[in-house]
């Protein structure tokens, strides 16, 4: 993890827990005193993984702008609160997706915490690189399979000879297959539609 917030009230709290995060994850995190400011980075900086929250805030307890957080952004979000008060929000945190830590804590117990969430966070960025490329490839096989129905369709080509005109078409103008097809549906488009 590289791009972590931390939102803090407390000026000692910040102070240790940004020494906590240069020393075990070697990153240099920002740090906030309130919500608001917090709002104004988030919007700023789209790609910031973690946000940790010290609650209670100078402007809210911490609850709702952990709930924003999970809600507004793709970040993670871990809101250190007093355990009294984490047993009574667990349930309506766990919805939303926040990770609490029970006040008081220590540094072992956070610095597991946060490595499970660098570890799941990675997972989940390589998994959505995966099916990104699914995706793509999906949909070039889907821009293919369109110039060779409108091959067999307009130019009465049987699905071998639709076939072997985009991939000819493709190494003559030096493209991949599925921009030769894009340009082969947009001259039938021309000439037929």
């Amino acid at each position: 993890m590289e791009k972590i917030l931390v939102v803090s009230s407390n000026k000692n709290a910040s102070e240790t827990l940004h020494d906590f995060l240069r020393g075990s994850f070697n990153c240099t995190p920002k740090i906030v005193e309130s919500a608001y400011q917090a709002k104004v980075i988030l919007e700023s900086d789209i790609l910031t993984e973690l946000v940790m929250i010290n609650s209670p805030l100078m402007d809210e307890s911490g609850v709702e702008f952990a709930e924003y957080v999970t809600e507004n952004t793709t970040a993670n979000c871990v809101l250190m609160i007093k355990a009294e008060t984490a047993d009574k929000i667990g349930e309506r945190a766990e919805k939303a997706g926040i990770i609490i830590v029970g006040k008081p804590f220590s540094k072992t117990v956070l610095y597991q915490i946060l490595r499970t969430v660098d570890i799941a966070a990675n997972r989940s960025a390589e998994l959505y690189l995966r099916n990104a490329r699914l995706e793509e490839k999906i949909n070039e096989i889907q821009t293919i399979d369109k110039a060779k129905f409108m091959l067999m369709e307009y130019r009465h080509m049987t699905e071998s000879e639709a076939h072997a005109y985009i991939e000819q078409y493709a190494m003559n103008k030096r493209k991949k297959k599925s921009l030769a097809a894009l340009a082969i549906i947009d001259k039938i488009s021309e000439q037929y539609l």
